[in-house]
């Protein structure tokens, strides 16, 4: 039975592979790029709860923001 903290580490980290924004993750988390890229690598088994949820509220920040600027793509 996976954790609620676990569980958000998959999610956090899933996103930010999908969508390649570890450099964004980072700034508007306020951590260093090479601690992003551990958790996300799995180089760092362990993360701490600090950490998490500071990637978790970057992430929904670039979420929110995402959703929020409308963009024309072009014709499809």
């Amino acid at each position: 039975m996976t954790s609620i903290i676990e569980k958000t580490r998959e999610e956090v980290v899933t996103y930010i592979l999908r969508n390649r924004i570890r450099q964004r993750v980072a700034d508007v988390a306020g951590l260093h790029l090479n601690t992003v890229s551990d958790i996300v690598s799995g180089r760092r088994k362990t993360c701490n709860t600090d950490t998490l949820i500071k990637l978790e509220a970057a992430v929904n920040q670039i979420k929110e923001t995402k959703e929020s600027q409308w963009y024309y793509g072009g014709p499809k």
